[in-house]
């Protein structure tokens, strides 16, 4: 028998942690600071003076998968041969795998 190579891209959401440091007269004032984003991404409000980001990482273990109806209908899973042609997706599948 042949073997054949596939690959799958799989859409997923996870949590990424970014540590930063704030430059401030005391810590109120850095939390006051850190409320006055509204919860804005800290990457917006990064100057390397007073809001320097020191490290990130991205939280692997909060992995989880994502449907096409929470992706806008869009396919979280596409199926390719070794050359990259598009077999399958999954906007039609209604079928849930208990493995993942």
């Amino acid at each position: 028998m042949k073997t054949f190579d596939f690959y799958q891209d799989r859409k997923v959401t996870c949590w990424e942690r970014t540590q930063f440091s704030i430059e401030a007269e005391s810590y109120k004032e850095a939390l006051e600071i850190i409320k006055s984003w509204e919860g804005e991404d800290v990457l917006c409000f990064e100057d390397d003076k007073q809001i320097m980001v020191t490290d990130g990482e991205t939280l692997y273990e909060t992995s989880e998968a994502i449907s096409p109806i929470d992706n806008g209908g869009r396919p979280t899973i596409e199926v390719f041969d070794s050359t990259g042609n598009k077999i399958t997706d999954n906007v039609l599948q209604t079928k849930s795998c208990k493995n993942i």
